[in-house]
Parts: C-alpha cells; structure tokens; sequence
C-alpha cells in the first residue's frame, strides 16, 4: 500500500504544480468476473486454471482503477491500480501495474514517456484489457512457463515438469511476461504518416520479467516495428536484447564470483493482422534465445571446470488466429485458435551432448463472444492442450466491461 500511497502523492503534487484544473481528470475502471472450470491436470503455469479451482468456480478476477491526468497541454501521467487473481485463482493484493509519464507534442512525430508501460514487444502485449481481447488466454508463447527462471537460470525442476503452483514459490517464467508492463524509458516515431511507426524502450530487464524493480542493474532494449500499407493489413516485427536475471538469497554465493550480467535473452517476432469483411485473421511467431546458468539436483551447475555452467537454450512460440463476425448478429463473433511452443534441443556445456530441454506442447482453443453494450464483453472458451485427452482442458465464461 506504501507504492499507492506514493502515486496518489506524486499525482497531486504534478496538479499543484499545473495550471490545469481537475475537471480535465478522466478516470475509468473494469470489472472482470469469470465461472471456470479445467480438467484433473489443470495448473495455473499450464492452462491458467489454479488446481484449487479445477471444479466450477464463480470468482471475480480482475478489477481495475485507471487515471489519465494532464498536466500541460503535451504532458500527462497516466496510471493503473489493478486487482487479480493472476498466480492463485483468488484477488490479490492491490498493485500500481501502470505509471508512466508520457510528452506527446502533436506537432511533432514523436513521443516520450518514462515510468512503466506496456512492452513494445509483440502483438499482444497491446491488448492488456480483457474487453480488447477476442480469446479469454494469452498464446502459448505470453502465458506457459517453462524451465527457465530468473533466479536460478535452467531449471529441469521449475513449472511445469513439477506440480507447482505459481504462488508456491518459483515456478519458472513464461517466455514473455503476459501482463506486458515493463520499466523504463521509451519513444514512439511515427516514420512514415499513418503507416510506419518505430517503438522502442530503453529498460530494467527483457519481456520476461515479471517483477516491477530490478535488483541487478539489468538493461534491455526493446523495440517493435509496425507497419500498415493498407486499411486491412498490419504487419509487426519485434526484437529484444538484454539482462534477465535477478539477484536473491539462493543466488548470493554463486554471484560473489561470477557475474549474473553475462546472462541474457534475446527475443525476435513477427505478427501479422488481416481483417476483411467480418474476417479478422492474426499469426504471430517468437523465436527466444536464453544464455544462462543452470540448477540442477538443488544446486548451481559448476561441473564446468569449477565454474559455473553455461547454457544455451532456445524455444519457437506460433499461433494463428480466425474470427468470424455473423452479419445477422451484429455484435457477436466465434474464432478459433491454434499453437504450439517447441523447444528446441540444447548442447550440454560439459558432454556437448544434445537434450531435450523443456516439453512441446500444442493447444486449440474456441470462443464465443457477444458484445452486450459497446463496453461490455461476453465471452465463453473451451480449449485444451497437451495430449488433449482433457486432462488439461479450461472453459471459461467471461463477463468484461469497461466503464
């Protein structure tokens, strides 16, 4: 609560400082309930049900506070207070997701911001709220965590080769995080009027990291290249470099002699939207290298002539994505998605022998969406996974509005 009350402070002293009047303030909010259900094998890190909740629940699952609050006539803060039930399937603890301090000439084809936002990286990572979304889950590639984490590195043992939990303890990360906040500094250029724009972010760590502070002095540059030739067609290309690792107890002794800033990520994609008629058609494609230590059998890797181990992993997230829109039911839609995250088979830095790093997984999934009022998104999802044989399957109602 000290970081609310540290926002609410900031807000204040810009609009004491400003000749602008708190008429101009906009503040929204959202309202996300959910009746979900997943099958025996159902795991948050998995297919986003928490085992607790495998049988039909009825749960509230996000709320949301936003504030957008000029200070001048190109500078404005905004902010997001968010309340989910992201990692353990009940409302956590209130938390400032978004603040960020933005200078938006319009004479001018750029833009500034500083403070944490939305990562440029991706497709998704745009479509934060549940009421922008045609799918109920992120793909594969923002929401499955693996057997890397940032504490540990490599980790045969992380998420979902155990029966974890996410609030559990360390679990492993998903490749990119799917909350899609990240800190730091940034600019948007607009390269070519209405057709060419360039994001890029200067921050404390690369789309994995989920945690809102670095406690390594973590860099990573992040960027994303958009363009739009024409009305029915975006085409995106994505790249990320830098630090991911984190400091912490478990690690303290390992790092007193090898240096945790060696380790990075990088990160390429590509994402594609077509839309034509009541068709919408979206693909994406992330290819993630990972250079880290490894822990295995409970400890540090240092097998390595007495050092610490190195390993490169990488893996290639895809999905592809059709929505239909019916013309005799304005409102209403149906899509349909299919993916699959492969792993790519790693050396090991002392045998040179090749291994399977983490499992493949594949998972289809169908949704209905009805729009009830311009801001109000009715939405059911079926999708299953793994050897779909239902072990792992999730359905969702959804109830989003935005106000």
């Amino acid at each position: 609560m000290k970081s609310v009350k540290t926002l609410i402070g900031i807000v204040f002293l810009f609009f004491a400082l400003s000749e602008q009047n708190y008429a101009q303030i906009q503040l929204n909010g959202s309202f996300d309930m959910e009746l979900s259900a997943g099958g025996e094998q159902s795991r948050f890190i998995t297919n986003g049900i928490s085992r607790e909740f495998e049988e039909l629940n009825l749960a509230v699952t996000q709320l949301n506070a936003f504030l957008f609050a000029p200070i001048s006539d190109v500078i404005f803060i905004e902010s997001r207070i968010q309340l989910d039930t992201w990692g353990s399937g009940k409302l956590n603890s209130p938390r400032i997701s978004l603040a960020s301090l933005t200078w938006d000439n319009p004479e001018n084809s750029y833009i500034i911001k500083a403070g944490r936002f939305i990562s440029p990286f991706g497709f998704y990572t745009k479509r934060q709220l549940t009421t922008d979304r045609v799918f109920v889950q992120h793909p594969l590639g923002y929401s499955y965590f693996t057997n890397i984490s940032d504490i540990r590195g490599y980790w045969p043992e992380a998420g979902n080769n155990t029966n974890a939990e996410y609030e559990e303890g360390d679990v492993g990360l998903p490749t990119i995080y799917f909350a899609g906040y990240v800190t730091g500094i940034g600019t948007q250029i607009e390269l070519r009027k209405d057709k060419l724009f360039l994001d890029a972010t200067l921050t404390n760590g690369t789309p994995i990291t989920i945690r809102d502070r670095s406690t390594l002095p973590n860099l990573a540059l992040t960027s994303r290249l958009f363009y739009r030739p024409y009305v029915f067609w975006e085409q995106g290309i994505s790249m990320s470099f830098g630090n991911f690792m984190h400091g912490d107890d478990l690690n303290n002794s390992v790092r007193e002699e090898e240096s945790f800033q060696k380790y990075y990520q990088l990160l390429l994609g590509t994402d594609s939207k077509i839309a034509f008629t009541y068709f919408e058609i979206i693909g994406e494609v992330i290819y993630s290298k990972w250079k880290t230590t490894g822990f295995i059998s409970n400890q540090f890797d240092e097998s390595c002539g007495g050092n610490l181990c190195d390993y490169n992993l990488s893996n290639i997230s895809g999905n592809i994505d059709f929505k239909y829109e019916p013309p005799s039911l304005t409102g209403s839609y149906i899509a349909l998605r299919a993916e699959h995250l492969l792993f790519l088979d790693a050396d090991d830095p002392e045998t040179n022998n090749s291994f399977n790093w983490d499992e493949d997984v594949s998972r289809l999934t169908a949704v209905i969406g009805y729009k009830l009022a311009p801001s109000i998104l009715l939405k059911a999802s079926f999708s299953d996974q793994g050897d779909f044989d239902l072990s792992e399957y999730a359905f969702r109602i959804q109830l989003s509005s935005f106000f």
